[in-house]
């Protein structure tokens, strides 16, 4: 079986159909999506600017890591929940799409990069210039995951 039939079988599912038929499914479930990548987005970039010292200098980053990430993990999990219903829905337009695949890698790398300057905050280790960078490559990251969501109705699936 491949994509394809995948994404065939999967839009004549009953949870797919009953999405599909709903006049409100989906944009319920877009907007609590872009909601949670908006907070994820902003918790991240609050972790982010604290490593950089530009913000939030007042607050431990210790303790400012400990909270970040564990509303990140969070709100990664409704992302999870909300992103598999929208495949559901309309897996034509996600799971043959190459800016879904990039924006997917995208989200694997920064949770990499996140769990791992979340380890050095907690661990009270002074930012270094390597921390910071990767704090802005992290960024650039969760900017490339929400123009590559945006993006994924405009590109012609393979």
């Amino acid at each position: 079986m491949d994509i394809h039939q995948f994404g065939d079988w999967l839009s004549q599912t009953g949870p797919s159909q009953a999405i599909q038929a709903s006049t409100w499914a989906i944009p319920a479930i877009q907007s609590v999506h872009i909601l949670a990548l908006a907070l994820t987005f902003t918790s991240a970039l609050l972790l982010s600017l604290r490593f950089a010292g530009l913000g939030l200098t007042a607050q431990p980053l210790p303790e400012l890591a400990g909270r970040s990430t564990r509303r990140i993990w969070w709100l990664l999990l409704v992302l999870f929940v909300t992103g598999a219903l929208l495949i559901t829905a309309e897996p034509g337009r996600t799971i043959t799409n190459k800016v879904f695949y990039a924006k997917m890698i995208m989200l694997a790398l920064v949770s990499a990069l996140t769990l791992w300057l979340a380890s050095v905050a907690r661990r009270g280790e002074k930012p270094s210039a390597l921390h910071v960078t990767f704090a802005a490559v992290a960024m650039l990251l969760w900017g490339g995951i929400i123009f590559a969501g945006r993006f994924i109705a405009y590109y012609e699936s393979f």
